[in-house]
């Protein structure tokens, strides 16, 4: 397990990040998920499930009798509001999505892996939470298969609680459900160069 380090500041400016003769080498965003509609992994899977039983709901509307106790009309009540709760549901996690991509930026340094994530604190005021993941030779650094882009783990923390403003930390709902089940792990999230930075922090590790 690596000595990762979690800290939180009102504001930050990168020379405050960077030690004495720390050198940065790479710097990045997420490629892909920072608007709205751009939908990634579990997230899209939840909103095409949504869809389709929406479809297939309102396409048992014809085979209701107009006569029976549950009519046509009372359908239309409950189908409504179920379509509208999908919806809230699909909205919901578009935007919880779209809120961690965008407040986060990753930086290489010679001698760490840094993640900046702005969010607001339990009291509602904005800070910047950083984590910084020291290069090691012996952790195993791998690409995640997600699409479009593949991501970059970088370092596993014991608890994703470690990192929580608001309650969103660094997960969102395009992760999979199971992947914080026993640790947390902390990924460059969709990076269209990311075998390129893998390189460039496996070369930076002794």
């Amino acid at each position: 397990m690596q000595s990762i380090k979690v800290s939180s500041l009102d504001h930050v400016e990168l020379d405050e990040i960077l030690e004495p003769n720390e050198h940065l080498i790479w710097s990045g965003l997420p490629g892909y998920g920072r608007r709205f509609l751009e939908a990634v992994g579990d997230e899209r899977t939840i909103h095409i499930a949504a869809l389709v039983g929406v479809i297939v709901m309102w396409s048992t509307l014809i085979f209701i009798d107009h006569e029976a106790q549950f009519g046509r009309t009372e359908a239309i009540w409950i189908y409504g509001a179920l379509t509208l709760a999908f919806l809230g549901l699909s909205v919901s996690l578009a935007s919880q999505r779209q809120y961690v991509l965008r407040n986060l930026v990753y930086f290489v340094t010679d001698s760490r892996a840094i993640i900046c994530r702005r969010g607001r604190n339990w009291r509602a005021g904005v800070r910047v939470y950083i984590v910084s993941c020291p290069h090691s030779g012996t952790y195993p650094y791998s690409l995640i298969a997600t699409r479009p882009y593949p991501s970059l783990q970088i370092g596993t923390l014991l608890s994703d609680d470690q990192v929580q403003p608001f309650g969103l930390g660094l997960s969102h709902p395009g992760h999979s459900i199971l992947r914080d089940r026993t640790t947390s792990i902390v990924t460059f999230d969709y990076i269209p160069d990311a075998q390129a930075v893998l390189e460039m922090i496996r070369s930076q590790s002794h």
